[in-house]
């Protein structure tokens, strides 16, 4: 198998990573195309929420490296940072592994492609 971006992520890292990802998907803040709008976004400061205080800071490093990696899009809007998750295939694809080995960690369903 081909390695990823988001094989560099170990551990707690990959974990957040697909906590991350799950969130946005799954809530639809999504990046639009080239030219066009989002379809939807948060403030960075939203996607912690719903883990410990204590690992609030752990969870903005790996949205930065999902950022640098190409997964998520930020900017500002109303006076703070928001985020949007790319609709690349590639990033769907790759990012599903991560998102369902979280999934399966907290016990939800698998989230197959035509579901997000």
């Amino acid at each position: 198998m081909t390695p990823t971006r988001l094989d560099t992520l170990k551990g707690k890292e990959r974990e957040l990573a697909g906590f991350i990802l799950n969130k946005l998907w799954i809530d639809r803040y999504w990046c639009g195309g080239v030219g066009s709008h989002h379809l939807g976004h948060t403030a960075l400061s939203n996607v912690p929420k719903g883990k410990p205080r204590s690992e609030h800071g752990d969870i903005l490093e790996v949205a930065e490296k999902l950022r640098r990696f190409g997964f998520l899009t930020t900017f500002p809007s109303t006076g703070e940072t928001h985020v949007c998750a790319s609709r690349a295939d590639e990033m769907i694809t790759e990012g599903l592994i991560v998102v369902n080995e979280y999934r399966a960690k907290v016990c939800l369903p698998v989230l197959k492609r035509d579901q997000i």
